[in-house]
């Protein structure tokens, strides 16, 4: 079905418009998904460590892509030992992955 209507055969008008309006919305859901997250990097250190902290609440682990935060690794290290938690840098998979260790806070794996 997709192939025929981006090939542009016309079999149905129809066919062509459902393509038409799924593509644009999964172009603009990932534009506005971007947006977010370069807006959130944007922040202040300050806003943006407070955010960290708030989200460092005593769960298991936690997972924060690298793009939505901007802060140094030893501030997101400041946070996390200052929380209980120690930090992952999962550089494949753009991520810090923070794993709730109050026996010993503050590591770096």
């Amino acid at each position: 079905m997709i192939s025929t209507v981006a090939a542009g055969t016309t079999e149905s008008p129809a066919m062509r418009v459902i393509f038409l309006v799924l593509m644009g919305v999964v172009i603009a859901g990932g534009l506005t998904l971007t947006i977010v997250r370069v807006l959130r990097s944007t922040k202040s250190c300050e806003k943006q460590m407070a955010r960290l902290a708030a989200q460092l609440d005593g769960r298991n682990q936690v997972c924060i892509r690298k793009m939505e935060i901007g802060l140094s690794q030893e501030d997101l290290l400041r946070v996390a030992g200052s929380r209980g938690y120690s930090l992952i840098d999962h550089r494949v998979g753009k991520y810090y992955e923070f794993v709730y260790t109050p026996h010993q806070p503050g590591r770096l794996a």
